[in-house]
């Protein structure tokens, strides 16, 4: 089955589909020359149709294909955003999908975005693409699935919608049942990019801001020794050693503890000493891009090329390649299905 990958950022749905096996991508687009670059680090795309700007994408200019899919910018919609929506320049970057589907009439589409496209403005938001992608005679399916139920350790919701122009692909690719069972953990409340978590759990959504920011989305406790922050730099600080209780409190409670190595400490109530119980640590962004359903030798290839910033950018605007993975599969065998009935 032949695709476009269109918003591609460092490429989870090509991953996703590569690995579900039956596709084959024909070309992708992205605006964003960082993430473009580890795209094209990770996949071959010699002799693939490309476009920066989907606003200047000529669908005379393209090839055919079966399958659309791409995760259109979803900060319109999102309840971490402005909620812009249509009125955003990037919502309506989706009537540019609406434009090429209508010009190119693939079988089947494959979009993701954040739950909060749902119910932005009352639900009149989905309700227009709804009406849009109907009025192009598509079959349209939509579920909000967790990527901790596709086997990674992270709490992300992202809602996917199918379209069909066969159908007989009706109620075969959507819905999913299963459920990991997996629950996110937290020990320290605050506010983002503060609170704790136990690695015994699931990690929360990753982040998609600059700067860092998703690696900040949660910090981590991971065992002793820890380092201690004191007057006189840094020593390694084990259970039963006394420690400066209000110099520790005030670099703990303040923007210290973002650093990439920070502690948190207790009093004890008999001797008024402090004993350090865990290390605690944001996520790398190598943990990130695991966290996505990347595999180590494929991050291997993107971590020299990129900064923290942007490899924490591009995890958290990326989409979960198991996910991808796991509807691809189905969404391939339904059009096995479909083609040998004609």
């Amino acid at each position: 089955m032949r695709y476009i990958d269109l918003f591609s950022g460092i490429g989870g749905f090509r991953e996703g589909l590569a690995r579900a096996g039956g596709f084959t991508c024909i070309g992708h687009c992205e605006i964003d020359k960082k993430a473009n670059q580890s795209y094209e680090a990770l996949f071959d795309t010699k002799g693939e149709w490309f476009c920066e700007d989907i606003r200047k994408a000529d669908p005379n200019g393209i090839p055919d294909f079966d399958l659309l899919c791409g995760g259109f910018p979803c900060q319109s919609f999102s309840i971490a955003g402005h909620r812009g929506g249509f009125d955003d320049p990037r919502g309506t970057l989706f009537f540019e999908i609406a434009r090429l589907t209508a010009a190119k009439r693939p079988a089947y589409l494959l979009l993701e975005n954040v739950p909060g496209l749902l119910n932005h403005d009352g639900g009149r938001t989905f309700a227009a693409i709804l009406h849009a992608l109907d009025g192009l005679g598509y079959g349209l399916e939509w579920q909000v699935l967790n990527s901790k139920d596709f086997g990674v350790p992270q709490s992300r919701k992202r809602v996917y919608l199918v379209g069909y122009l066969d159908e007989r692909c009706r109620g075969k690719i959507l819905p999913f049942t299963e459920t990991a069972g997996t629950s996110l953990m937290q020990i320290r409340p605050g506010a983002q990019g503060e609170r704790v978590y136990s690695p015994e759990g699931v990690s929360c959504t990753l982040a998609a801001q600059t700067g860092g920011f998703g690696g900040k989305t949660g910090l981590y406790e991971v065992g002793l020794p820890i380092k201690e922050n004191t007057k006189k730099g840094y020593k390694m600080a084990y259970p039963g050693d006394s420690i400066n209780l209000a110099f520790a409190q005030k670099n703990t409670r303040r923007g210290r503890v973002g650093r990439k190595i920070a502690h948190t400490l207790t009093a004890s109530s008999d001797q008024g000493t402090l004993e350090p119980l865990k290390r605690i640590r944001r996520l790398t962004p190598r943990e990130c891009l695991r966290l996505q359903g990347w595999a180590d030798e494929r991050i291997d290839i993107v971590l020299p090329l990129q900064s923290d910033a942007q490899l924490y950018k591009q995890a958290g605007n990326g989409v979960t390649v198991t996910v991808v993975e796991a509807i691809g599969k189905r969404l391939a065998a339904t059009h096995r299905e479909v083609s040998a009935i004609d």
